[in-house]
């Protein structure tokens, strides 16, 4: 669909003024291509054919298109996969300024084709294509909920853990460079070990990347001190990201992770091909240095990809897995949202009712996507009706048949004086999966109408979503499927999983509300974020894996940004005020589980994913919010809440975790304080007890103290050491406590 602006270069190929338009694509085409690219393509195409100026062509296309500027010119992003993996394409073309070929993994491949150049596309030579998705962020107190503060205490460890040695990679955008978070823990150098802004039209890139701006010297990123503008302007996203995974507190012990890892920074042009190149780059780096690497993606591909983990940027992160890149993914924020349908189809046809974004809520609303997906071989019809406000259909759309597929078409209905505007592609067999498809893009704008679906099939199971259109191709928020008369279906949240995240090899990350110690010693939060993605996959996969916090989580914000947020802090380093502020969403709790592995993989550099990824599911928490969590996990909080310290136990190979590391229960049998705590502890009974035990362990998990108290008592602390210890408490009914404190 075209972005409805004022520009000169404007398309006039208004709905409004067109027949139906169908396009089919023949079975001899040579590369198996998604008629989605197909349908973007020609409305490239367009565009090329209406503007003039390639300024004006880039602000009409770079928020719905992956167009970009490379060295001067206006380049449109892509996927490929070759006939096979031992195919170097690179090396297959004729070097050309029309061509940037980008990274390749196995047989997936990234590229770039000038946009006055798009018919060289069927000269490649590939298998298969399509155009770069769209990226989104996942956006809506973390060390203790994850128990990541204790292992940078070494509490039940041999030694502490902070990712020292271990690079952890963030792919986003909106970096600040100089921001103290970045240091170290002495505010004396940059752990930054290098920094790629594709936006920056003054190179060099990297190696093997002719665009963009490498710097890898603390002095070059001193002087680029930040990323540039993209359709985000100057945005805070990534600097908030970096911090939780990598920060060291900035002297104000706002700490994240592993705030001794080695930092990268590829500030990405916000489409799958250019996160390829920059994960490409990221294993680079880290191979050159000997380390292992973990990268963290807070954002997600709303309206692309398959649903089933077989999309090639899926192909491409899974061959990188196995090369011992650890990848790490945020499952996204419409946990909140019934924005997912499916039916098991008996010769049978189902309606729902379509929500739609209110249009004045978002300057760039366009309207809503309903993507279904099928079972490969069980085909299906799908279409819409339009409704009153209540459910009386006024008028049905055609039919249209998957196994009439590929074809796209661009249409309308008109119903009384609106015009509903809507566009179609289908597929038979899709070519990433062999599932037959189908995508409708609906736009009723202030029509009085309702919007329903109808779907009809013989068998088979079809699934379906209700997803945010934007004109600038950012939308990621779900909105609801209704019922709103007898047989008209409701929607559920599940399957909600998007890519990246619903890679095989990628650790997907769910989100609670951040716990906490209050004055009193007491743990409050552990519930469920309500925004939290549920799994599973389509096809069967059990998505999230793990949860962390996500939820007002408190991290270092870019000092550059032009957006406006409420600050929670600043600190003044080198003459500058650099701010903090709390955001939520599943972005938040991605980062957190990178800076984990991170400290996993300082334990123990030789780990698998597949290592990884066990240790995390077998150590994780269980508590009264999780609810007992089946050996085959949940579509909710995947295998639980992660749990650090156990996590770098198991791949130490340490039998046996301390009592003082259990959850806990939710109600309280003492009030402990204060902690930090310097010669007394007060320890208090809630209920009446005649007697509890305490025992005092220290960070190695020896008993250093211990004794039988007797209402409220006065530990005196004298004899114990400086630092974190673990306060444990038994009560008369056999019920155990354990409290982190810290002595000063």
């Amino acid at each position: 669909m075209f972005p409805m602006t004022g520009r000169l270069c404007l398309l006039f190929l208004l709905y409004s003024s067109l027949p139906a338009m169908c396009w089919s694509q023949s079975p001899s085409t040579l590369a198996s291509v998604p008629m989605t690219s197909r349908m973007a393509l020609s409305e490239l195409e367009a565009l090329v054919k209406q503007c003039d100026d390639d300024d004006e062509l880039y602000a009409m296309a770079s928020g719905q298109y992956p167009v970009a500027w490379l060295n001067g010119r206006l380049m449109v992003g892509f996927l490929g996969s070759v006939a096979s993996e031992t195919v170097d394409f690179g090396a297959l073309q004729t070097p050309s300024p029309q061509l940037h070929v980008g990274a390749q993994r196995g047989s997936v491949v990234s590229f770039r084709i000038d946009i006055h150049h798009l018919d060289m596309l069927e000269g490649l030579g590939l298998s298969a294509w399509q155009l770069a998705g769209k990226a989104a962020p996942d956006l809506e107190k973390a060390r203790y909920g994850t128990r990541a503060d204790s292992v940078q205490a070494g509490l039940g460890l041999p030694q502490a853990f902070t990712g020292e040695d271990v690079l952890i990679g963030v792919v986003d955008w909106g970096f600040d460079y100089t921001h103290p978070m970045f240091y170290d823990a002495g505010l004396n150098a940059s752990r930054i070990r290098g920094v790629w802004d594709q936006f920056r039209q003054q190179g060099p890139g990297p190696a093997g990347f002719d665009y963009g701006r490498m710097a890898d010297t603390p002095a070059e990123i001193a002087v680029l001190a930040s990323d540039t503008s993209n359709i985000y302007s100057f945005a805070y996203h990534g600097t908030h990201v970096a911090g939780i995974a990598g920060g060291a507190g900035a002297g104000v012990e706002l700490i994240g992770m592993a705030p001794d890892a080695g930092l990268l920074f590829a500030s990405f042009l916000i489409d799958e091909a250019a996160a390829m190149d920059a994960f490409a780059w990221m294993q680079d780096v880290a191979e050159s240095d000997g380390k292992r690497l973990v990268i963290n993606n807070s954002w997600s591909l709303p309206q692309f990809g398959t649903k089933d983990g077989q999309g090639l940027i899926n192909q491409f992160i899974d061959a990188m897995s196995e090369e011992g890149v650890v990848f790490v993914a945020s499952a996204g924020n419409n946990g909140d949202s019934d924005f997912h349908l499916s039916h098991d189809f008996a010769a049978d046809t189902v309606r729902t009712r379509v929500q739609f974004y209110p249009e004045s809520a978002n300057p760039s609303m366009w309207g809503q996507a309903l993507t279904l997906w099928g079972e490969a071989g069980a085909s299906f019809d799908a279409g819409f009706v339009l409704t009153s406000m209540g459910s009386n259909v006024l008028q049905e759309s055609p039919w249209y048949a998957t196994d009439g597929g590929p074809f796209m078409l661009d249409s309308m209905l008109i119903q009384g004086g609106d015009t509903i505007l809507f566009d179609l592609v289908v597929e038979e067999a899709h070519p990433a999966n062999g599932r037959p498809f189908a995508r409708f893009r609906i736009r009723k704008g202030a029509a009085a109408v309702g919007v329903g679906l109808q779907v009809a099939a013989e068998s088979g199971t079809v699934h379906g979503w209700n997803t945010t259109h934007l004109s600038n191709g950012v939308g990621n928020w779900g909105q609801d499927f209704m019922s709103t008369s007898d047989g008209w279906l409701a929607g559920n949240p599940d399957y909600g999983v998007q890519s990246p995240a619903l890679s095989e090899s990628v650790i997907a990350v769910a989100a609670y509300y951040s716990e906490y110690l209050n004055p009193l010693g007491n743990e409050g939060g552990g519930t469920l974020a309500n925004f939290s993605t549920y799994g599973p996959t389509i096809d069967g996969r059990l998505k999230p894996e793990i949860s962390a916090p996500g939820v007002s989580v408190e991290s270092s914000m870019n000092s550059f940004t032009d957006a406006s947020f409420n600050a929670t802090e600043e600190v003044e380093f080198n003459g500058v005020l650099y701010p903090f502020a709390k955001l939520s969403g599943t972005s938040m709790s991605g980062p957190a589980v990178a800076g984990i592995v991170a400290l996993m993989l300082q334990a123990n550099p030789e780990l698998t994913i597949e290592e990884v990824r066990e240790a995390l599911q077998v150590t994780a928490r269980e508590d009264d919010h999780t609810g007992v969590i089946p050996a085959t996990g949940s579509t909710v909080w995947g295998w639980g809440k992660v749990n650090a310290v156990r996590a770098v136990q198991q791949v130490l190979g340490i039998n046996g975790v301390p009592p003082a590391f259990s959850a806990g229960p939710v109600e309280s049998h003492f009030v402990v304080w204060p902690n930090p705590v310097g010669t007394l502890l007060h320890v208090s009974p809630v209920r009446d007890l005649n007697s509890f035990e305490w025992t005092v362990l220290d960070a190695l998990g020896r008993v250093c103290d211990t004794g039988i108290g007797q209402g409220s008592v006065d530990l005196e602390t004298s004899g114990w050491p400086l630092g974190a210890v673990v306060l444990q408490l038994v009560a008369e009914d056999g019920r155990q406590e354990s409290r982190r404190l810290i002595v000063e």
